[in-house]
């Protein structure tokens, strides 16, 4: 299963994540990257591809530091076929600079924001949202950023059996989507229907991300089959 072109007409998928990503927030630069691993250049654990460029942004989006944590999907090109997708969810915590036990010299605010982003090769987002979040809250727990081993012990993990592509639906809810959206829901399907294009904004992103993923599952197969370009369009 190492051809990435086919991995969505393939019922398992092996190795689906390709790298898990550190940002942080620094209070002159802003969002940056301060771990990948595995490592894009040797040497460079902080380097990533020119097509990943936004991610710092993706990962952290305006507005993140009015909540404890959060969860954000996102897309991005392939880094070796920029017509194709790969996915990315991202877990946000911030905690006190207090509970912080080995500090750097960057961290001169009240607290401290991160978000541990997953890149996969399928969409799924709501599978390994609920496993990175546990992840992420342990690894906050240890107070020591530095120390990655427990991040890169959980990619390992991860990619250590194969998953199902239809497990792409898994912590979807069309019934909370209706419930939260009501009549609005049925306008947006008929919307997307149209070819029309929408823009949609809101807070605390991961209930927008999980609202339009939901909605987005109401096609057939389209979100086990249909983002595979999704990376690669131009408004």
């Amino acid at each position: 299963m190492s051809n990435r072109g086919n991995i969505l007409n393939m019922s398992y998928l092996n190795e689906p994540v390709l790298n898990i990503i550190v940002v942080g927030f620094h209070h002159k630069k802003g969002c940056q990257v301060e771990h990948c691993y595995p490592e894009f250049v040797p040497g460079k654990p902080s380097e990533l591809p020119i097509l990943w460029r936004y991610l710092p942004a993706l990962a952290l989006p305006d507005g993140s530091h009015n909540y404890l944590s959060d969860t954000i999907f996102f897309n991005l090109p392939d880094p070796t076929d920029p017509t194709r997708t790969v996915y990315g969810i991202s877990c946000f915590r911030q905690i006190p600079v207090e509970q912080v036990t080995q500090k750097t010299e960057d961290m001169t605010r009240s607290s401290v924001q991160k978000s541990v982003c997953v890149i996969c090769r399928a969409p799924l987002f709501g599978r390994l949202a609920v496993k990175m979040e546990l992840v992420v809250r342990a690894w906050f727990m240890q107070g020591n950023f530095s120390e990655t081993t427990l991040l890169e012990d959980a990619y390992k993990h991860l990619n250590s059996c194969p998953v199902q592509i239809d497990q792409t639906l898994e912590g979807l809810s069309v019934l909370k989507l209706v419930e939260n959206w009501r009549h609005k829901a049925l306008l947006l399907f008929k919307l997307l229907l149209l070819g029309r294009k929408v823009l949609i904004y809101g807070s605390p992103s991961g209930q927008l991300s999980t609202a339009l993923l939901s909605l987005i599952s109401l096609f057939p197969r389209c979100l086990e089959f249909g983002l595979s370009r999704s990376a690669n369009v131009t408004v």
